[in-house]
Formats: structure tokens, C-alpha cells, sequence
């Protein structure tokens, strides 16, 4: 048996809430606002990568970093709106104007990041090459979740969006499959973490970090079994516990017919020089 990675020792990562505050109660609000705000975008297809909210004495700060699902794209584009941060800037008034009204603040000033911009052609290109041939397997009748796979990826390898999207994204591919294919699953899950692993070994020069290992664990029913079960996919290499090394940590519950999966990842990623 291997060593389990210590939790507590792996590196801390700075928060991206921040809600300093003197006052308990403007604190809970907020707090449930930015809840409320981030159930709201969820409904719509918008994933909230970061969100952050400062105060400074009567005004608000929300910081916000956003990725637009291929349906809410193709949704904008229909309706003539080709600049999406416009369109969500009118949304965003209509979604949480009741929301903010409970809070005792004049000014709410929002900062939208969109990652969409960020989406870099050439490993678009590489990722749609390499898993197109899973379409019919894993995407079958949900192709804008396998376009949303790829554009992830690209971010993902690129460092633009964090570890807790990128596992939500692989708890989505995995919610609504039938345990026939749950042993493919695992074959694909290793697949994408050894081009990803290649792929930031060809793009070293672009990215701001390189990944040298990546490390997953899921736990439930796999394949339909009445006992649960734990298996571990590892390629590359993956500390179990440091403090002087980057290693991102997230976990997820992933909600199927057949029970509930849990699923536990480790990115460890190397500075470049």
C-alpha cells in the first residue's frame, strides 16, 4: 500500500473569498448573496471559476472570473449579442438586484473577468485531435459538453482556471453514464491526464506553470457493484505531502442513478524558471 497524501501538509492556497468585515451581520449577508449570485449563474450554464468581494466603507467590490458554456455562447449568438460581457453585465442587474437590495451598501462595483479570451487556438486544436474519436462514447447527444471539454483543457494546461472547475467538469462526463461504462471511464481519465502531462511539456514556453503529475481517486459503486470501491489513477509524479512544493488539492460529490462518487485530485505543477 502506498502512502496517503496528508492533506494538512500540502501546500495552502490563498482564498479567493475575502469578506473582511467588523460587522457579523453584513458578513452573513454577503455571504449569502454571493451564493444566491453563484446558484443564479448556474442555472444559466455560467461557471464561476473565482469570485471575490471586498468592502470599503459604503461601497462593494465583487471580482469575478467567468466561463461561458458552449450552450450560453451559441444562446447569445442567436440573439445578435456578439459582445457576451455586455449581455451579462444586464443579466447580472436583473439576476441579483433583489439580492443586493438586503444588503446595507449604496455602491456594488463588478469586475467580470471572461476566460473565454484566454482559449489558445493551438491546443484547441490538440486536445479536439487527440479525443474526438470519444464523442460517440462519452458525449453521446451532448456534443457542447465534449466543446466544453476541450476549451477546459485548454485553459486547464494553461493555468486560467483553478482545479475545482476543471473536477467539475469530469464529475459532469461521468454523472449520467451507465455502469457499463464506467471501466472505459477510467481508461479515458488516464488518457487525458498523460496529454495533458505532454501537452505542458510542448507549450512549456506559454504556460505560466508545468504540470509533472496528476493524481485521482474515485470512490462509489464503479460499475454497478452492490459494495463500493476505491481506485486510484496516478501518471507522472505526485508528492504525498510537502510544504515547499505546489500541489492543488479539490474533491468533489458526483450525484448518479447509481449513488453518490466521490472524487478526490491532486495537481502537482512546477514553477517555470
Amino acid at each position: 500500500m502506498g502512502q496517503k497524501s496528508n492533506l494538512i501538509t500540502l501546500q495552502s492556497k490563498s482564498k479567493n473569498l475575502n469578506l473582511i468585515t467588523q460587522s457579523p451581520r453584513t458578513f452573513l449577508k454577503s455571504f449569502v448573496f454571493l451564493k444566491n449570485f453563484e446558484r443564479l449563474l448556474s442555472k444559466k450554464n455560467v461557471i464561476i471559476d473565482k469570485k471575490e468581494l471586498n468592502f470599503e466603507s459604503n461601497r462593494m467590490f465583487l471580482n469575478i472570473s467567468l466561463f461561458f458554456s458552449s450552450n450560453k455562447t451559441l444562446f447569445y449568438r442567436k440573439k445578435g449579442f456578439s459582445n457576451l460581457e455586455e449581455k451579462l453585465n444586464n443579466d447580472i442587474k436583473n439576476l441579483f438586484f433583489k439580492q443586493f437590495r438586503k444588503l446595507d451598501n449604496n455602491l456594488l462595483c463588478i469586475r467580470i473577468k471572461n476566460l473565454n479570451n484566454f482559449l489558445d487556438q493551438n491546443s484547441l486544436n490538440l486536445f479536439y485531435k487527440n479525443f474526438k474519436r470519444f464523442v460517440g462514447i462519452f458525449f453521446n447527444r451532448r456534443f457542447n459538453l465534449f466543446i466544453d471539454f476541450v476549451k477546459i483543457n485548454s485553459l486547464f494546461l494553461h493555468s486560467y482556471v483553478s482545479t475545482k472547475v476543471y473536477l467539475y467538469l469530469l464529475g459532469q462526463i461521468f454523472r449520467i453514464l451507465p455502469k457499463s461504462k464506467h471501466g472505459r471511464f477510467l481508461v479515458f481519465l488516464k488518457l487525458i491526464f498523460k496529454n495533458l502531462i505532454l501537452a505542458s511539456k510542448d507549450f512549456e514556453g506559454k504556460n505560466k506553470k508545468s504540470i509533472l503529475g496528476i493524481k485521482l481517486i474515485v470512490s462509489g459503486k464503479i460499475k454497478g457493484k452492490p459494495r463500493s470501491s476505491t481506485t486510484c489513477i496516478q501518471v507522472g509524479s505526485v508528492p504525498s505531502q510537502s510544504l515547499n512544493k505546489d500541489v492543488d488539492f479539490s474533491k468533489l460529490h458526483v450525484y448518479t442513478l447509481y449513488g453518490v462518487f466521490g472524487f478526490k485530485i491532486w495537481i502537482y505543477k512546477k514553477l517555470k524558471n
